[in-house]
């Protein structure tokens, strides 16, 4: 099969959220099924050039017109070094200048006040529709014969290409494919009118007439107007996409979706175990190795004393891309407190809010425990929790940003990692933590709803502070009291992820046959 997969963002390439992983995932294992794959991605100024062989940087250019005026695009072409999938660039100012793929960096905020750290890209819906527009007119330029058999967008940022390419009588035969991979507030990419959304794309207004949602056009909506196949990362949030209760959650979506009996198929994301197995220093970046589905643990506590010994308690450490905020206290066995992370991005959707009124409870009743937090975003959050690393010193740490060798540290040396997200799509944090020995504690909805309560981590029902501290209190008592019941979910959960939910079973068991079924109709 010919297969062409638009993203923003690429593991190894550019990176910034959940979508990374996947893209590069799907790249990967359909190229060693012997399809012929091609990923399309803007160059940003934070795009990595590490894994990238064969670079032709002048390898096509075109004209795309757009807001009135005509924009010059290039095309480079590449392979990924470690795998078999080929690359087509997308070069244009708009991108090159771009520090993030989405939000504005700290340094940006520097050189422009007026561009605040973590707030999305002023010229976000002329980025999004000029490399959608650039991905067309390269097709475009394609012989009938090496056109694509599918054409597979990644989330919102390229939903409104299926719109484009139906407007060119060459390219409307080509199967599409939409993944959402968040439908929440602030993830649709969407124009506030027809009239924004006519500038934009040029799409005819019949078309963006039925794509509203109130006043704006909503390109999930375009996609399957124009006959775009959708699905989503996980069977339950395909569900709570399509349920008409979900309103706010999805910003008026859901009950469009179900008024007009939208097919979205979930697929639950596999996970890239060879990338971070902790057996293997060399995959993981983590100082010591450990098989946490043999039970052995030995090297989990002692990656926990390199990491509070030389990570948060001392200046030496390469820290990029860090910044640290408070210190540990701990004894000279660092297995016996109890250490509870959080890693993810600092956004409302995540809860923090509601994890950070449940740490003083919990450090008031268990002088043992620990907090680690890592992550960036939302700056109210970010100081809601700078300023909990003042109240409970010794007993919090915070790194405030992202570096990877870090991050894997986080979600190995902990016992626990609270996900209190009001709603998740699919997640990834929980597969990382299971595979390095670190449970779970998150609220039950969405793709959290793969974790196996007291299989392979811990649910709680209601998103409140009162149930995630009483589940908290929990967990906290059985470790204290029944080690060995943890030793044994710990067990349970890295063998269970590895052995259900690898990325090769998920394309060979889900995609090829959705695919497949798609081609055939």
């Amino acid at each position: 099969m010919k297969l062409w997969i638009v993203s923003m963002e690429c593991a190894g390439i550019a990176e910034a959220g959940g979508v990374k992983n996947v893209t590069f995932s799907l790249c990967n294992e359909f190229s060693k099924l012997n399809n012929k794959v091609t990923l399309f991605i803007p160059v940003f100024k934070c795009n990595s050039w590490a894994h990238i062989k064969n670079l032709n940087k002048n390898a096509a250019e075109a004209e795309i017109y757009l807001c009135g005026e005509s924009q010059t695009v290039t095309y480079s072409t590449a392979e990924f070094d470690t795998s078999d999938f080929s690359i087509v660039f997308v070069n244009h100012p708009s991108f090159a200048e771009k520090e993030g793929v989405y939000t504005y960096t700290e340094n940006e905020e520097c050189l422009d006040c007026s561009h605040k750290k973590g707030s999305g890209h002023t010229d976000a819906l002329f980025k999004d529709i000029l490399f959608q527009k650039a991905v067309c007119q390269y097709a475009m330029m394609q012989k009938k014969a090496d056109l694509p058999e599918i054409i597979h967008c990644q989330d919102a940022s390229t939903a409104t290409l299926p719109a484009l390419l139906a407007q060119e009588k060459k390219l409307s035969k080509i199967k599409t494919v939409v993944t959402i991979h968040n439908c929440g507030p602030a993830y649709h990419h969407n124009f506030s009118s027809i009239g924004e959304a006519a500038w934009y794309t040029d799409l005819p207004v019949s078309i963006l007439y039925k794509s509203q949602n109130r006043s704006m056009i909503e390109p999930f909506l375009l996609a399957a107007e124009s006959g775009a196949h959708l699905t989503t990362v996980s069977e339950d949030y395909a569900k709570e996409l399509t349920d008409p209760e979900n309103y706010d959650l999805t910003d008026g979506l859901a009950p469009i979706f179900y008024e007009r009996k939208i097919k979205i198929t979930g697929i639950t994301n596999g996970f890239d175990f060879d990338r971070y197995n902790p057996a293997d220093k060399n995959a993981s970046l983590l100082p010591f190795e450990f098989n946490p589905e043999k039970r052995d643990l030995d090297g989990k506590w002692k990656c926990r004393k390199f990491f509070i010994q030389n990570v948060i308690n001392t200046e030496n450490y390469d820290c990029s891309g860090v910044k640290k905020y408070g210190k540990l206290d701990c004894s000279s066995d660092f297995s016996k407190e109890i250490y509870i992370a959080y890693h993810g991005r600092f956004a409302s959707q995540k809860g923090l809010n509601i994890l950070a009124s449940s740490v003083p409870v919990i450090l008031e009743t268990f002088p043992f425990v620990r907090f680690v937090f890592m992550g960036q975003g939302e700056v109210d959050l970010e100081n809601a929790i700078i300023d909990l690393t003042k109240q409970f010193p010794g007993k919090i740490t915070y790194l405030n940003g992202y570096n990877q060798s870090i991050a894997r540290m986080v979600c190995a040396i902990n016992d626990f990692i609270v996900l209190p997200s009001y709603f998740e799509p699919c997640g990834l944090e929980d597969f990382i933590a299971q595979v390095y020995g670190t449970l779970p504690v998150a609220h039950r909805t969405g793709g959290l709803n793969k974790i196996i309560n007291e299989k392979s981590g811990y649910l709680y029902d209601r998103n409140s502070s009162e149930c995630l501290t009483a589940k908290l209190c929990e967990v906290i008592m059985i470790k204290k009291l029944k080690a060995g019941e943890i030793t044994k979910v710990i067990k349970s959960a890295a063998s269970y992820i590895h052995k259900e939910y690898l990325w090769k079973t998920v394309v060979q068991k889900k995609y090829i046959p959705f695919f497949k079924e798609i081609l055939k109709n």
